[in-house]
């Protein structure tokens, strides 16, 4: 009797990636509106990829457990950005070929009707080629690398390798196409200039010209070389992501102006301040003429704690970036995550002080998202309670000081295991030039997303561990605050 899926390889491993997703369904800390594999570990997003009316996800995948090697392309497909189909394993480890060790992070890309994947093979580091000719259901790996080493002209800090292996730092191409020629950015680190993105060119995405560094400089501690390079165009603007290794905390964005294959720097900064968010990824979507950017969100938990679930890492909400006119990097929540709000409840506008009446009270939940604009006509503290217990053991705080200009995120009593972090966070959030305050929030089970405007957000991890922490307050603790918006919902899942 033949198997019922034998002709239909995407429902085949759909079943079997959803037997996984069933068996960890009842686990209190996995998201629920977040991407995540179906089980086991899973780091970057690579190749995210528009392609016939349809958004297609790939992620560093280890189909063996809950730990990080044996790097596959995890595949998954979503006609809204919310919802996803899994889809059977694109790429996996060749038995000789350049990518044996690995198939590391990297992009995909249109070539004349012809998806093509360009990733990372490892010992040594290597940029290598597949092709889908089914609709990326399944994937042809070639043999030979497309760029098989760096520059012999540049002094690589990286070589060898910072990460344990014989050959040079030099990894993560990104590719876009512009005036009839593919580009490809790849990091590196120059000796004694610290991280690099250089700059190739090609015709046909296998034979490549090298052209010089796009950027080269010191971000972050420690800084020997860039990883994760993402580069964005807006006409003659653009913006630069890259994530300083060994650090190997933070995304940091650097905009300015592109000339003659350069980038002259305009502003920089952090795209997150929690420690938890790296390597970006990023789609241009037509449909909204957008781009959209995903980050890997790592655990706060041990090594042991991750193999004991089943499961380890996601990815961020969808985020929405563009440019402001002063070269600052704007990301908002995509707007499609509007359609998950189900039970709703806000505070009508009015001056709250410590006597005032909780507008939260009796909401409770673990997948929220909460929308805050406020004013302060004295130096005041209000608080935000996350998952807090009854008894209050267990709670996360979100703190904002006017006096300060301050927001920030404490986990300190988020959980009574003392094998999880209980980091406290902060960041500047000033008033805009109406004199208003605002921030939005996304709670989904271990995983908080905090939106400052014009700042950088907060990423932290929560792992409860009574049943009963679920309550949601919102505080004055010293002098007055005003309301001009102050809402709250219950947000659906993505998986049912």
């Amino acid at each position: 009797m033949k198997e019922p899926f034998a002709k239909d390889p995407v429902a085949k491993g759909a079943a079997e990636l959803s037997a996984l997703r069933s068996a960890l369904a009842n686990d209190p800390h996995r998201p629920r509106y977040h991407f995540l594999a179906p089980a086991n570990w899973m780091n970057d997003p690579n190749g995210c990829f528009f392609w016939k009316g349809k958004y297609h996800l790939f992620y560093q995948y280890n189909p063996q457990g809950a730990f990080w090697g044996s790097i596959h392309w995890g595949h998954a497909v979503s006609s809204d950005l919310l919802h996803w189909q899994d889809w059977p394993v694109a790429l996996t480890p060749s038995r000789d070929g350049p990518d044996k060790e690995g198939c590391w992070s990297g992009c995909v890309v249109n070539n004349n009707g012809t998806p093509t994947a360009l990733y990372t093979g490892i010992d040594p580091q290597t940029v290598c080629v597949a092709t889908s000719t089914d609709d990326l259901i399944s994937w042809q790996q070639l043999e030979t690398p497309a760029i098989e080493r760096p520059p012999s002209s540049l002094e690589l800090t990286g070589f060898p390798s910072i990460t344990g292996h014989p050959s040079a730092d030099f990894r993560d191409p990104f590719v876009w196409r512009e005036s009839g020629r593919w580009y490809l950015a790849i990091g590196t680190g120059l000796r004694e200039k610290g991280g690099a993105v250089l700059l190739y060119d090609s015709e046909d995405l296998l034979r490549w010209q090298y052209l010089g560094p796009i950027l080269s400089g010191v971000i972050g501690s420690n800084c020997n070389m860039w990883e994760c390079p993402v580069l964005l165009r807006f006409g003659n603007r653009c913006v630069l992501f890259v994530c300083p290794h060994p650090e190997a905390k933070y995304i940091y964005w650097i905009s300015g102006q592109w000339r003659e294959n350069t980038i002259q720097e305009q502003q920089r900064g952090k795209v997150d301040l929690g420690g938890y968010v790296y390597a970006p990824q990023c789609l241009y979507d037509p449909n909204q003429n957008r781009y959209v950017l995903w980050t890997w969100i790592k655990e706060g938990r041990s090594a042991e704690a991750q193999r004991a679930a089943g499961w380890s890492g996601l990815l961020s909400l969808p985020k929405e970036c563009r440019l402001a006119s002063d070269g600052s990097l704007i990301l908002e929540p995509a707007r499609e995550l509007s359609s998950l709000r189900r039970e709703h409840r806000a505070g009508s506008s009015e001056k709250l002080t410590s006597a005032s009446k909780d507008p939260f009270e009796g909401l409770e939940g673990d997948c929220l998202e909460i929308e805050a604009e406020l004013s302060f006509g004295e130096l005041a503290i209000c608080d935000v309670y996350l998952r807090a217990s009854k008894d209050q053991s267990e709670y996360t705080l979100i703190s904002y000081n006017s006096a300060e200009r301050t927001i920030s995120v404490d986990c300190t009593h988020s959980s009574l295991s003392a094998d999880v972090d209980h980091q406290i966070v902060s960041g500047d959030l000033h008033p805009d030039q109406e004199g208003k305050v605002r921030f939005r929030m996304f709670v989904d089970r271990s995983v908080l997303e905090l939106f400052l405007a014009d700042c950088p957000g907060i990423t932290q991890r929560l792992y409860p561990t009574r049943e009963d922490s679920l309550g949601l307050s919102f505080k004055v603790r010293q002098g007055s605050v005003f309301v001009h918006h102050l809402s709250a919902w219950k947000l659906s899942s993505v998986w049912c």
